[in-house]
């Protein structure tokens, strides 16, 4: 085997010695040489760079400078090559960029879930039993009744800093609005109505465990009652008293009715009023209002005449029953949970 072709030179670094000339090649396999007698013999092929370095620190002679031009001569008239760049430079630039890209990554994925918990509606609930007073981004309020549910946009915008077109809410239950004045429409949606108006106070019933249908009563000021799905066919409340009624989404509003406002309103004096209401509905009523179980027996005939309680000031759950049961000539037992309501034996 020629000395040229010596085993011992790491495959690297004679590929990176063939691009030398003739006389500097037989200089640095010389070095090589000695090097591999001081040195121990590596357990596997060296890092080009490395052993190019250390070829340089230990014969600065033989070896270019590592931040030689292109165009720098040797001492001895000869053209030095150009050192190639740094592998390790090019590493701690592409790692650099990795983490850029990295970062820019988890500042979109923040970003983007920063917006989707932003864009979830505002939900303010009055458990049964209860009541609440919520205060709205514009500065309305609406009182909440038992047993509801109210939901917004939050600060009534589409994104972070633009509003959005309406002043819209969801509402599940009952509440009463007192809508400030502004150049965006307020809109109540239920879940077979909307209610528009601009500033003014009213009350908006819709209880979907029972019924589909919305009940609108006005205080003061106007509003505009229509159908979910046929906006076209709405009617116009606009004197205190006045009550519209949707039952579908799809069908007119009830004419404007004239009505009382006290038992409309009586629950926001912890009282207890409903208007014509079947007895299925009232107990639904009263356990909203007092977050107890009425359980109606099998023996009960559903179609009982509708009912219109009125009671304007607080009173007992034991009261209530009582006076249900001795107008519709049932019986009622109290149970663990609450009330049972069953007929009487003439009525089996």
């Amino acid at each position: 085997m020629s000395r040229d072709s010596d085993p011992s030179i790491p495959p690297a670094l004679r590929d990176r010695l063939q691009d030398e000339d003739t006389e500097e090649r037989a200089d640095l396999k010389a070095v090589w040489r000695l090097l591999r007698d001081t040195d121990p013999a590596p357990d596997e092929a060296p890092d080009l760079d490395d052993e190019w370095a250390a070829l340089r620190q230990r014969r600065p002679e033989v070896a270019p400078e590592a931040d030689a031009d292109p165009g720098t001569v040797s001492p001895n008239g000869q053209a030095r090559r150009p050192s190639r760049p740094d592998r390790s430079r090019r590493s701690d630039r592409s790692r650099r960029w990795g983490r850029w890209v990295g970062a820019l990554a988890v500042v979109v994925m923040m970003a983007v879930g920063a917006a989707w918990i932003w864009r979830q509606p505002v939900s303010m609930t009055a458990p049964p039993g209860q009541q609440r007073t919520v205060t709205l981004p514009d500065g309305s309020t609406a009182n909440l009744n038992s047993g509801t549910t109210l939901s917004y946009r939050r600060s009534f915008q589409v994104w972070p800093f633009v509003d959005a077109n309406r002043r819209r809410v969801r509402l599940e239950g009952e509440a009463f609005f007192s809508v400030n004045d502004g150049p965006r429409p307020f809109v109540v949606a239920t879940a077979t109505a909307q209610v528009r108006v601009t500033g003014t106070r009213f009350n908006v019933r819709a209880r979907t465990a029972v019924d589909s249908s919305t009940a609108v009563t006005v205080t003061s000021g106007r509003v505009e009652v229509q159908p979910r799905r046929r906006p076209d066919r709405s009617v116009v409340l606009d004197g205190p008293g006045q009550t519209s009624r949707v039952s579908d989404e799809r069908a007119a509003p009830t004419p404007p009715q004239s009505t009382r406002l006290d038992p409309v309103l009586a629950w926001r004096q912890n009282g207890f009023a409903v208007t014509e209401t079947p007895l299925v509905a009232v107990i639904h009523e009263l356990e909203q209002r007092y977050d107890t179980l009425i359980r109606l027996h099998t023996s009960v005939n559903r179609t009982n005449p509708p009912l219109t309680p009125y009671y304007p000031k607080p009173t007992s759950l034991t009261t209530l029953p009582r006076d249900l049961c001795t107008a519709l000539d049932l019986n009622y037992r109290p149970t663990s949970r609450g009330y049972e309501i069953f007929a009487g034996p003439n009525h089996r």
